[in-house]
């Protein structure tokens, strides 16, 4: 995670909700960040922060895209870890910065050739497949890119407006062994990729509305959601009868102004090795008032 500068400010202005939003303000911003990253070490994680040093780098507390992590490890044994091409002109200094830290917590480092791709926001896992998303941001050479580093199966999914990302088309509910799904935003192709590697009995469906609510971009660990307090009282319920708890978060400034939720401000390593060492200066604690 990367809490927002103190002066924070919206720039690219490139979705749904950031389009129209009045200004920012930092602080509250920053608050909001901290109960996310409290929330998520609260129910086991380690969160592990990369510090704000240039406002100039506003989509960096979006760090879903900060790429992604891989599995099996290299042959040196290091994990291994994707670093994105962004397709906003002002988020494509971000990787400059997400390398540099990544290869301090010892990734061996990948930079693709060709295409946009937007990292974790463009990817999902269930039941053993990875889904990889294009459309929206992500371009298909910029997947095809992306998809030469992943083994074992792979959906390929398309995704369109208003959904820039994968994240907000599929939510895989992984502790309920089910996934919440936006078909309004699935090209029907994928959409019965979808269903056919998954079964529909394990798919929650949510209206385009709902997911413009961030219907489908909370944040799930462990048995808990940590969601923005837009989700809808349906979905809440549908979660809570999956037997997830829902943890809701206020994010005025994140969420409602600047477009992402609390998905989208977490690139998660699910079962990272511990080869990963966590430098003081790094930790949560290091950040708190």
């Amino acid at each position: 995670m990367s809490p927002p500068h103190p002066e924070w400010s919206l720039r690219g202005r490139a979705n749904f909700r950031s389009r129209e939003a009045g200004d920012v303000d930092p602080l509250r911003a920053g608050r909001e960040w901290l109960a996310l990253a409290e929330g998520v070490e609260a129910l086991g994680g380690t969160v592990v922060v990369l510090p704000a040093s240039d406002p100039a780098l506003s989509g960096l507390p979006f760090a879903a895209e900060a790429g992604h992590p891989l599995q099996p490890l290299a042959p040196n044994g290091k994990p291994r870890f994707i670093l994105p091409n962004m397709k906003p002109e002002h988020r494509r200094g971000e990787r400059d910065v997400w390398g540099p830290f990544m290869a301090k917590l010892g990734f061996d480092l990948i930079t693709l050739d060709e295409g946009v791709w937007e990292g974790q926001g463009d990817v999902a896992t269930f039941d053993g497949a990875t889904l990889l998303f294009w459309g929206g941001r992500t371009d298909i050479k910029g997947m095809h890119a992306a998809k030469r580093h992943f083994s074992g199966e792979i959906l390929e999914l398309n995704i369109w407006e208003p959904a820039f990302h994968g994240n907000m088309a599929v939510l895989p509910l992984n502790e309920a062994d089910a996934m919440l799904v936006c078909a309004d935003v699935l090209h029907e192709d994928s959409l019965a990729l979808l269903e056919a590697r998954v079964g529909r009995d394990r798919m929650h469906f949510v209206t385009e509305e709902e997911m413009l609510l961030y219907s489908t971009n909370g944040l799930p660990v462990a048995d808990t959601v940590l969601a923005p307090s837009t989700i809808p009282q349906r979905v809440r319920g549908l979660l809570e009868r999956e037997g997830l708890k829902v943890a809701e978060l206020r994010m005025t400034e994140l969420c409602e102004k600047a477009g992402g939720a609390s998905r989208c401000l977490v690139c998660k390593f699910a079962d990272a090795p511990s080869s990963i060492e966590v430098p003081a200066e790094n930790r949560l604690a290091a950040f708190k008032p």
